[in-house]
């Protein structure tokens, strides 16, 4: 498998651009492409070509959870796909296209997913457990035997129009195994990466070779590590695991360093234009 960056929040060249967000292309070993992710618009389309990748010729297409950071660019990439006269199926959770907010009870703003893009016939929602086929299954876990973000308290979810704390029914991940390798691709982690590890491995039969995620580390407000103590005891429970960790977005550099410390060269940080061989 191999993991090709368009989105990040940042990048080291001049030739692509960087958004708060996140979109992967992934090539399997038998020639199927996924995308997973759209990052907040239409940027991760121009990143793409400069990188030689064509989204079009994906064989589908997945949304991590209702968040823009995640799915604003998804009109992009349907446009994009109609006027190359391909339909792409786009497999988001169910929910992912209600209202989800961030901020307080009293003092909130939008961070959802366009709603009209709900209706396209393009666009398949999925329950807690769906089998793609060949080795690719997508799942989601209620689930939370270890902790999960502290910054998960400033996301909320409208209940007949009041916000109530999130509890990401929206959220999905995605299992690849594939040549007797298992590998877990996720967004944000809102979940917690180690439940989603937990759950993953369940359903794989065995432990994880390599977990491509974000793990939402970071403080939104400030950008720098929400709880190095915390990050430290997640950092003790990856390594006690035999996975590879690649990661991203929202774990920020300042909780990566903190990884690093405990995984050596088992951890890796992407940004936009990275590419990684599993």
């Amino acid at each position: 498998m191999r993991v090709t960056v368009l989105m990040e929040n940042c990048t080291p060249s001049s030739r692509l651009a960087a958004r708060h967000g996140l979109s992967l292309w992934i090539e399997l070993a038998d020639g199927r492409r996924v995308l997973f992710d759209t990052g907040p618009d239409d940027a991760f389309l121009a990143n793409a070509r400069t990188l030689g990748v064509d989204v079009t010729t994906a064989d589908l297409a997945v949304l991590s959870h209702g968040h823009y950071d995640h799915g604003g660019g998804l009109r992009a990439f349907l446009d994009a796909c109609a006027q190359a006269g391909r339909d792409v199926p786009v497999y988001v959770r169910e929910h992912a296209f209600e209202k989800h907010v961030s901020g307080t009870p009293e003092r909130h703003h939008a961070i959802g997913l366009d709603p009209a893009l709900a209706a396209d016939p393009r666009v398949v929602a999925v329950g807690e457990k769906h089998e793609v086929g060949d080795g690719l299954t997508l799942f989601s876990t209620a689930r939370r035997d270890h902790p999960a973000a502290r910054s998960n308290r400033r996301l909320m979810e409208l209940v007949g129009g009041e916000p109530a704390p999130d509890r990401f029914l929206h959220e999905q991940s995605l299992l690849v195994v594939e040549d007797g390798r298992r590998y877990l691709v996720s967004g944000c982690s809102h979940g917690g990466i180690l439940n989603i590890m937990d759950a993953a491995e369940e359903l794989a039969g065995g432990p994880l070779d390599a977990v491509v995620a974000g793990f939402h580390l970071m403080d939104p407000s400030g950008g720098t590590v929400e709880d190095p103590e915390l990050t430290r005891a997640l950092a003790a429970e990856l390594a006690a695991r035999p996975a590879r960790y690649l990661t991203f977005h929202c774990t920020g550099t300042d909780a990566f360093a903190l990884l690093r410390d405990a995984l050596h060269e088992r951890a890796g940080y992407l940004h936009v234009g990275s590419r990684a061989e599993l």
